[in-house]
Parts: structure tokens; sequence; C-alpha cells
């Protein structure tokens, strides 16, 4: 009886009743019913019914809420490329390790799945065929931050800026005769972190590298003067795994897994080793304390979406600065 209920809604092509229906299975724990009913979505909208946004519902329903089989048979499911951020990060808030793994048989997907869940505190070994998806070591190094992993919710994701400890912003006047040099490697990198604001959404990013302080590198992006706050080498992974994750106004979520590779590889193209990646997670410490690390801001406070960091090197006489934002309009 509840199939052919079921055929009869996708029939109609009546969305909002196929909605209220996916609620109504969720809310009686009935995963089975739910994937049939996401399959049947799914297949009608081969005969022309558009209610391609409620199979992709009900899948991204699945993966939060469902049990570890049903929950990991959505991660390969066609519709898992539309949900609001990757099933891969979806999954991992309501499922540990030891639920999901043995039913996720994907390499990729088995590894995306296992960054999340290490992040999240579980304790993962260092096993190849997970570990060779991102390179970076699954546990995390002690002197990484707890990463501020997003809530998923019915209908939606919270993923706010990671709260930083207080620290007074000091104003500088910029050096607005510096001159750019060229620096390829740190510059793609900076633009990796956050090519889903660029690439799907509205965001823009500005890069210079120079000889002398950071003064020069912002002077360098048409500042005439700045307000620079300290940062430690956790309070900068922090930020730009937060932005790696993010997909900015309107571009689609990457995901903390994502986000934390993206910090790793900024940080080691800062440190001028991208040829030894992946450094151990103390090598990548002592890299990173040896240069200095600011958060920087104009007089006028931003809105949307912003990472805008400067890195001085003492010892050799470098430094950069950029500027990534994305706006909702």
């Amino acid at each position: 009886m509840m199939s052919q209920y079921l055929d009869a809604l996708v029939d109609r092509a009546d969305l909002d009743e196929i909605i209220r229906e996916i609620d109504a299975l969720c809310a009686k724990r009935e995963w089975n019913e739910l994937a049939s009913l996401r399959n049947k979505c799914a297949a009608a909208v081969k005969t022309g019914r558009q209610v391609w946004p409620a199979a992709t519902l009900a899948n991204y329903r699945l993966a939060l809420h469902a049990d570890a089989k049903n929950a990991a048979e959505s991660l390969q499911h066609p519709t898992s490329t539309f949900s609001i951020g990757p099933l891969t990060e979806v999954i991992a808030q309501s499922h540990t390790w030891n639920e999901i793994q043995k039913y996720i048989t994907d390499p990729p997907m088995r590894g995306f799945v296992a960054y999340e869940r290490a992040i999240r505190g579980d304790t993962i070994e260092n096993d190849e065929s997970l570990q060779h998806i991102l390179e970076i070591p699954l546990t995390l190094g002690t002197w990484e931050p707890s990463y501020e992993v997003p809530f998923y919710s019915d209908n939606g994701v919270e993923a706010p800026t990671p709260l930083l400890t207080a620290v007074p912003f000091n104003k500088v006047k910029c050096n607005t005769s510096a001159q750019r040099d060229d620096d390829p490697d740190i510059e793609q990198a900076v633009r990796g972190v956050v090519e889903a604001w660029t690439a799907q959404s509205n965001g823009r990013v500005t890069f210079a590298a120079v000889s002398g302080g950071i003064s020069s590198a912002l002077g360098a992006l048409g500042l005439n003067e700045a307000y620079v706050c300290p940062l430690e080498p956790t309070q900068v992974m922090s930020l730009v795994a937060w932005a790696g994750a993010s997909g900015g106004a309107h571009g689609r979520r990457r995901g903390m897994a994502q986000g934390r590779f993206s910090a790793w590889w900024l940080a080691t193209a800062f440190a001028d080793a991208l040829e030894e990646w992946p450094l151990r997670p103390n090598t990548l410490l002592a890299e990173m304390e040896e240069l200095q690390w600011f958060t920087w801001r104009e007089e006028d406070p931003l809105h949307g979406w912003q990472l805008q960091l400067a890195v001085e090197d003492p010892f050799n006489d470098m430094s950069w600065a950029f500027s990534a934002r994305d706006i909702s309009s």
C-alpha cells in the first residue's frame, strides 16, 4: 500500500506533497521507504516529471539521519551532486567511522569520510588507502585547532567564521610605492583556498608579494592604511580551513576535509616547502613559526565572506598580502 501511495505521489509530480511525505518518513525513521521514494523521484525525471529537488532532499536526509547502511548508499546516488554540501561531510555529522566504514566501498568516499570523522575526534589509523586521498595525516597534529565543523539541519547548513581570541587591531601606514614580485606557487595556493568563491559565486581575490614588510605588501594591494592583528599558526589554520571548506555566497560547500587540506597546502606554500609535501605536523608548525602571520581589515567593516591575511618572512625580507571576498549580491 505504501509503495502504491508513493507511486501516485510521484506520478502527480506533487512536489509539495512529496516533501511533506519526506518529512513524515524522517519523523517515523522509515529509511527504506524514504530510499524508495528517492529512487522513484529520480527515475520519474526521465519521464519529464519535475521532482528532482525532492529526490535530492530525500537523499540528503538519508545521509544525515538514516541508519549506516542507507546513509552510506546515499553517497554515490546521482542526486548527491546537488546537495547543499558534500555528503561525505553530511554523513560524518551523525555517524561514527566505526558505524559507517564497512558500508562505504568507494575508496575516495571512504577517504573523505575518514578525514571528516578524524576532524570530529574519531581515532582512525593512518591507513595508506585512506590517507592517499588527501596525503596529509588523518590524525590531527597536537597543535592543530579544533576545526569548527558546520551544523547540517534538515534544510540547511550553518558554518560561521571561527571566533578568534580578542586581540586589538593596530593601525599601520602602508607603503604605496612598493613594487609587486611574482610568486606563482603562493598565489595559486591562495586562489585554491577560495576557488569555490571565485568559480561558483561572486568572489574576488587580490594578491601581492613584495620585498619588505607587511606595510609594503598591503600597500601593493592599493591600501593607504590598514588595521592588522597578529595570528598564531593554530588560528591561521582555523581561518584558512574555514574558507577552504566554504562555498561562499552561492558556491557549493566543499567540506572541512578539503578545508583542512587547503590550510596545509597554503601553509606549506608559504614555507616554500611544496617539494617536500606533505610535511610532518611538527615540521609544518616549525616552518609556520618562522613566519609572522596577521589578519587585516580596512577601517570600515566588511560584510559577507572574507579571508584577509598578511604574512612576513623577516629572515628573507619578504612579505605577502591577500584579500579574498565574496558577497551574496
